[in-house]
């Protein structure tokens, strides 16, 4: 195979290793490379990229984090997954089983609870989406989402605690606030709107998303209302934007186009 040109911009204000990092994993979802197989050597790549080979170490030592690729004293680094990006329909996914719905079941997303409580003197941003007082109670849970042991989300809700008595206790099924809230309390949701910005981690969510400072990271808010419009759920999702793309399928209508879930 023909030498391949380098894909770095050494002016660009992203770091060069990350665009390598990046840039190999377009690579590995190309096919260049099948699981298990070897990898080019460190000097091989680096001169692919006209970098120093300790900065190319740094781009490696991402995709080993990540688990893509595995490194072996003395024989050099192999493909161990295929880093294809989790696809986001912005259809409001349940959780179920442990895992969250899509059409084609793959790849599986799993949830995790890290926090359930319940909690007062509430965020103004809570109080405004839930139609609650800043002295009213809200449980709060906080969940991790991951791909075969990679997170890729970390989620935040808050529902208003007279709608759901007791929940702060409460086994979510599967996992699910959805389920939860359908099966013990006979709630329903109509409707979910949804607002999406880029920000930046703070260091705990770094922690728990395993991304470095520059990761770009996509912050989805969602509250979610019964029929009758009362809030049932306000929440922010961070997703680790090298791991998931987001979907919309626009529909032409009488008002426009507007999204069709």
């Amino acid at each position: 195979m023909a030498e391949r040109a380098a894909k770095v911009d050494k002016n660009s204000p992203v770091p060069v290793y990350f665009q390598i990092e990046m840039d190999l994993k377009q690579r590995i979802i190309l096919q260049e490379w099948s699981i298990g197989q070897q990898l080019p050597g460190e000097m091989e790549l680096a001169q692919q990229y006209d970098v120093s080979r300790i900065t190319l170490r740094q781009a490696l030592a991402e995709l080993e984090k990540d688990g893509i690729i595995r490194k072996e004293r003395g024989r050099g680094s192999f493909l161990a997954a295929n880093p294809v990006p989790y696809i986001n329909s912005l259809n409001y996914a349940v959780v179920s089983k442990g895992h969250l719905l899509q059409p084609s079941q793959e790849p599986e997303v799993r949830a995790d609870i890290l926090e359930q409580r319940l909690v007062t003197d509430l965020f103004p941003s809570v109080c405004e989406h839930l139609g609650l007082r800043p002295e009213d109670e809200a449980v709060y849970i906080k969940r991790l989402y991951h791909i075969d042991g990679r997170p890729i989300a970390v989620s935040r809700s808050h529902l208003p605690a007279r709608l759901v008595p007791g929940m702060e206790g409460v086994q979510l099924i599967h996992n699910s606030v959805l389920e939860t809230l359908e099966q013990v309390y006979h709630l329903q949701v109509d409707r979910v709107e949804d607002d999406i910005e880029a920000v930046r981690a703070t260091p705990a969510d770094r922690a728990l998303l395993r991304c470095m400072q520059d990761t770009p990271l996509v912050l989805l808010h969602g509250t979610a209302y019964q029929k009758d419009g009362t809030a049932l759920e306000y929440s922010n999702t961070l997703w680790s934007g090298d791991s998931v793309r987001f979907h919309l399928t626009l529909q032409n209508g009488p008002t426009g186009f507007v999204v069709q879930e």
